[in-house]
């Protein structure tokens, strides 16, 4: 069996919300609900958070996870670079698997971590396993910020994009739609060549770095899955997550 090390990059500066992982939600910040719920992944042999922050290391540290202090001025243009920046420094194993767990994401459940684990392990020709999401909404469909993912029959991924995708040429048929979320489960020798790649011109136009994936030829695929997840990207999405963690905390039922 594969040994496989989860590490949540989570920087303190953010684009739309000031400081966004340690922003409260029911008394805890942001950071600290997507520990709680990575901590209940089965197939993770270790956790941690890599970041540039005294806060996220504090609110890391409070919920028992090792944390690995990135090294400054950070050069890292997004979250893989910044998870292959933390392996480095991370010597208690040599994993065979690393998984990206996206920092502003605490709503999706444990298992579906496992789900990208288990499955990467039992392919070797794909590289790289992540999570798609149906989509509820044609407002998220729309949204520049939601990453829509298009797969083959199989699941193998073919694009992504922030545009409204696939096309309804055809209205008289309409596909469940996915988008990216969540986490990213690799193996260690692709993330450490991933960092060497140069970046593509459809990754630099959309601003997805998965894009450097398939630009250079390798193959990813996704567990597909409706896990109602929804990412801290904008102010309004902030509000909604800590209305949906408040009302699972009423009901008793976080992370089902």
């Amino acid at each position: 069996m594969s040994k496989v090390l989860g590490i949540i990059p989570a920087r303190i500066n953010s684009k739309r919300i000031r400081e966004k992982m340690v922003a409260d939600i029911a008394g805890k910040p942001l950071i600290a609900w997507t520990i709680e719920r990575s901590k209940k992944a089965k197939t993770l042999d270790a956790l941690v958070v890599a970041t540039d922050s005294d806060e996220i290391e504090a609110a890391a540290k409070a919920e028992g996870v090792a944390v690995i202090r990135w090294p400054l001025p950070l050069q890292s243009k997004n979250g893989t670079e910044g998870v292959a920046l933390a392996l480095e420094q991370f010597t208690d194993f040599a994993p065979d698997i690393v998984v990206n767990i996206w920092g502003d994401e605490p709503l999706y459940p444990a298992e579906a971590i496992d789900a990208c684990v288990q499955a990467l392990d039992a392919d070797e020709s794909v590289q790289l396993v992540g999570i798609a999401d149906k989509l509820t909404s044609e407002e998220m469909w729309r949204a520049t910020s939601v990453v829509k993912v298009l797969t083959d029959l199989k699941d193998t991924v073919l694009a992504f994009s922030r545009a409204p995708v696939p096309h309804p040429h055809n209205a008289s048929y309409r596909p469940d739609h996915y988008h990216i979320t969540g986490a990213l489960a690799m193996r260690t020798d692709f993330l450490r060549t991933f960092v060497t790649l140069p970046q593509g011109p459809l990754e630099l136009a959309e601003g997805v770095e998965q894009w450097r994936v398939l630009e250079h030829g390798y193959r990813m695929k996704v567990i597909k899955g409706e896990y109602d997840n929804l990412g801290v990207n904008e102010p309004h999405e902030l509000e909604e997550v800590r209305r949906i963690i408040a009302s699972r905390i009423a009901t008793d039922r976080r992370y089902l």
